[in-house]
């Protein structure tokens, strides 16, 4: 790669992203724009080609582990390995970044790989997108309820913004709920937990009145079985959604990265049909689509695409 081939992701550019203007950034997300490395070179040659090598041979070896109700104690397992180190990290938040955040991989960004300079430019990102999508979207919500909270990092990021909002962590894992409670005591944050399996929701847990729901590379667990769970939210008419998921049908089967996605998509039994679904859904005016914007992607698939639509 050469060296005049270094790009930086600017406040200006983060707009254009998010199709916004630089002025409507929020503070928060200017600031952690500023505090971060986002330059990056764009991989060519051979260096592609070694990338495009190693995503056909990972998808030719059939060893990919596949998404469904079968993984939950590798989620129990993988929280838990989370808690021990952001207890004996002496409750640095650093530590409960998930496992599969991976350091040092190209990153799928605009059509291309790109080789960030920083090891943390994923979690930067997801840092300055929270905070872009929490403050315009959630301002007038009472609760913010997360499904798939995992660590409770995203929920974290909200009190930030919103330190009297009511923060509920949903997620099948009794782990999460740990580190969940841990949060609360050490932070002293409006936050608290419960067990949901998002598989099989439960009917008689009711939403509070407007309210937020999050997901964040939760859904694709559902692979196809996502109809249960839509149906719960419709039931429960919350008063905005965001999923930020991997959205199998934004992918351009004419895109050779794009299309090695949708193999591997399929390959691991992650989340298909659901963007048609809502479609549907709009169409039949049950819930109105905001938004669907495209952003970036770690080195596989891209799991960082988001769609923000509420139930009428």
């Amino acid at each position: 790669m050469k060296k005049n081939n270094i790009h930086n992701l600017s406040s200006k550019l983060f707009a254009k992203i998010f199709n916004a203007k630089e002025d409507n950034l929020p503070l928060l997300a200017k600031q952690a724009i500023k505090k971060a490395n986002f330059k990056y070179q764009i991989v060519e040659g051979k260096e592609y080609n070694e990338a495009i090598l190693k995503i056909i041979k990972t998808l030719d070896s059939k060893n990919l582990k596949i998404a469904g109700p079968h993984r939950l104690a590798d989620w129990e397992n993988g929280w838990k390995e989370n808690l021990a180190e952001f207890r004996r990290s002496r409750y640095n938040l650093s530590q409960l970044i998930p496992k599969f955040v991976k350091k040092g991989e190209y990153i799928r960004f605009q059509s291309d790989f790109i080789k960030p300079e920083n090891d943390s430019f994923e979690n930067d990102f997801v840092t300055v997108m929270r905070y872009y999508l929490f403050t315009k979207y959630y301002k007038k919500a009472n609760t913010l309820y997360e499904f798939g909270a995992g660590t409770g990092l995203n929920l974290v990021a909200a009190s930030e913004i919103f330190p009297k909002m009511k923060l509920i962590g949903l997620d099948w894992a009794e782990s999460t709920a740990d580190i969940i409670n841990v949060l609360r005591e050490k932070l002293n944050i409006n936050i608290s937990a419960k067990r949901f399996n998002l598989f099989k929701p439960d009917e008689e847990y009711h939403l509070d009145k407007d309210s937020g729901v999050l997901t964040i590379g939760t859904l694709e667990q559902l692979g196809k079985n996502f109809e249960p769970f839509i149906n719960y939210l419709l039931k429960n008419k919350p008063m905005i959604c965001i999923n930020v998921e991997t959205l199998y049908e934004i992918y351009d089967q004419e895109n050779l990265l794009d299309y090695l996605a949708m193999k591997y998509s399929e390959q691991r039994n992650y989340l298909r049909g659901f963007l048609s679904y809502l479609k549907k859904l709009e169409a039949k005016k049950k819930i109105k689509i905001i938004d669907i914007r495209r952003t970036f992607g770690s080195f596989y698939h891209d799991g960082y695409t988001y769609l923000v639509w509420k139930p009428l």
